[in-house]
């Protein structure tokens, strides 16, 4: 019969520090994201500064600061004792009388000034109209009616990236409370806007749409999509012959046509552009490779020396003083995060590149296999430090800007030796490229041709690969 007793156990567990938790988030984000961080800390820690840039003085400039210089000498006056004593009197009394330790401080205007500065949503993507405010401008022009226009939207709404509708009629019909066949009408004009296809629930309704748009709707083609889909997709042109009772030409040459249309309507509209910073530099010096971490943050970022003071002085209350203390030790707090991700990934940048000495000389082409562990273990920190180091970041080479993990990869044994998975998908992808359009090359043949470049690889290798590069079989590459 079981009891309920107590029992002392004693057990290890590792219990992270919001420190740790902190160091591990800031060594995670890319550059764009630690701008952000930086920029909210700043509109929210007083105790944290930028750094003033000291601009070097013209002559003409010399003079007048020397001319300046002597004035005061002459004087005995200390301009800069003078300033930080006003400084120090104007933080102790908006501390004092304020309160702000009684709640979350942030300066908004400095929020909004950082914000302005860094623009980080034109730093992410170039401004452009989306697709959604495309088609509902479009919309608008032919129908303006309230009741239409929140059908309209709720539609263009569920409209997906491929230009599909991601919902029922049935679905918009019972959120918006109105009839079916109202919103399947103004489903019908939606459908009628442009790019063509917009709007449809699947394949076959998105490349009748198209047909109707180019005056073809009771054509031939929009016969064969209607009824022979599948076979058209698979390339049975003989059984579509057999059934329309038309020669296999004609098949062809409708096929070919209907390869025209674009089973993706919004491929082709112009999305946002993304804008990708590097985090890693590496630099070709006349003594060899240089790596320079992105570290513009660490470089302007100071702990307030007006704050440091303020502790000192004895007019200080002892609420300003905890809130103080606070805020200095989260300053801090993150001056050491960006250091120790600066360091880090230098460390990891350094140990990548003495792993891959033929990308320095020939290119991402002749990349070797190489895990995160092997990474870990040569500079002694865990594997998850590493995934987190290389994580959304990029490094910028003499061969272009690559995400760092495009320098990981499986190893593949062949005759003996070690080969990157990548380096075979780049052969694979060239081979394919380079084929006869009229006789594609099979996957038997691909292990062939691999072959006689000493990559020895079963077919269903070539296969898993082809299927991950997103290339149909031969069959279907067949012109």
């Amino acid at each position: 019969m079981f009891k309920q007793q107590l029992v002392q156990k004693q057990t290890q567990k590792m219990i992270m520090s919001i420190k740790m938790q902190q160091s591990m988030q800031i060594l995670q984000m890319p550059v764009l994201e630690l701008d952000q961080l930086i920029a909210e800390e700043i509109a929210t820690n007083p105790a944290l500064e930028e750094k003033v840039i000291q601009v070097e003085n013209t002559k003409e400039n010399a003079r007048e600061c020397t001319s300046a210089q002597e004035t005061q000498d002459s004087a005995n006056i200390d301009p800069v004792a003078n300033t930080d004593e006003q400084d120090i009197n104007a933080e102790l009394q908006w501390l004092n009388n304020d309160d702000i330790w009684a709640h979350s401080f942030t300066d908004k205007s400095k929020i909004s000034r950082e914000l302005e500065k860094y623009n980080f949503q034109q730093a992410l993507i170039i401004g452009t109209q989306t697709l959604q405010d495309d088609l509902l401008q479009q919309f608008r022009l032919s129908n303006n009616k309230p009741e239409d226009l929140q059908i309209a939207e709720q539609i263009i709404g569920n409209i997906d990236d491929n230009g599909y509708l991601s919902c029922s009629i049935e679905e918009i019909s019972q959120t918006l409370h109105c009839t079916k066949e109202l919103v399947a009408k103004i489903l019908e004009q939606v459908q009628s806007l442009e790019p063509a296809g917009i709007g449809a629930r699947d394949l076959k309704e998105c490349l009748l749409i198209q047909l109707k748009s180019k005056g073809r709707g009771n054509s031939p083609e929009s016969l064969i999509i209607s009824n022979f889909l599948t076979e058209l997709a698979t390339r049975k042109y003989t059984k579509i012959s057999k059934a329309l009772k038309i020669s296999l030409s004609q098949v062809k040459k409708y096929a070919l046509k209907i390869s025209d249309l674009n089973p993706k309507p919004c491929k082709n509209f112009s999305l946002p552009a993304l804008r990708i910073i590097p985090d890693i530099f590496l630099e070709k010096t006349p003594g060899g490779y240089e790596i320079t971490i992105n570290s513009k943050h660490l470089q302007r970022l100071c702990i307030s020396r007006l704050y440091k003071k303020i502790l000192k002085n004895k007019s200080c209350s002892k609420e300003a003083i905890q809130f103080i203390r606070k805020k200095l030790a989260s300053a801090q707090d993150l001056l050491n995060g960006l250091s120790l991700r600066e360091q880090t990934l230098k460390k990891v940048t350094k140990c990548i590149i003495k792993q891959q000495p033929d990308f320095i000389t020939h290119g991402i082409s002749k990349l070797k296999p190489l895990t995160l562990r092997e990474i870990a273990e040569k500079i002694h920190i865990h594997t998850s430090t590493v995934s987190r180091a290389i994580s959304n970041k990029y490094i910028q080479t003499p061969y272009g800007t690559f995400a760092i993990k495009t320098f990981f990869s499986q190893a593949i044994f062949c005759e003996g030796e070690e080969l990157s998975n990548r380096k075979i998908k780049l052969a694979v992808d060239e081979l394919i490229k380079t084929e006869d359009s009229k006789k594609p090359l099979s996957d038997q043949k691909i292990v062939k041709l691999l072959a006689v470049k000493k990559m020895q690889i079963s077919r269903r290798t070539v296969t898993k690969y082809r299927n991950a590069l997103k290339i149909p079989a031969a069959s279907l590459r067949k012109r």
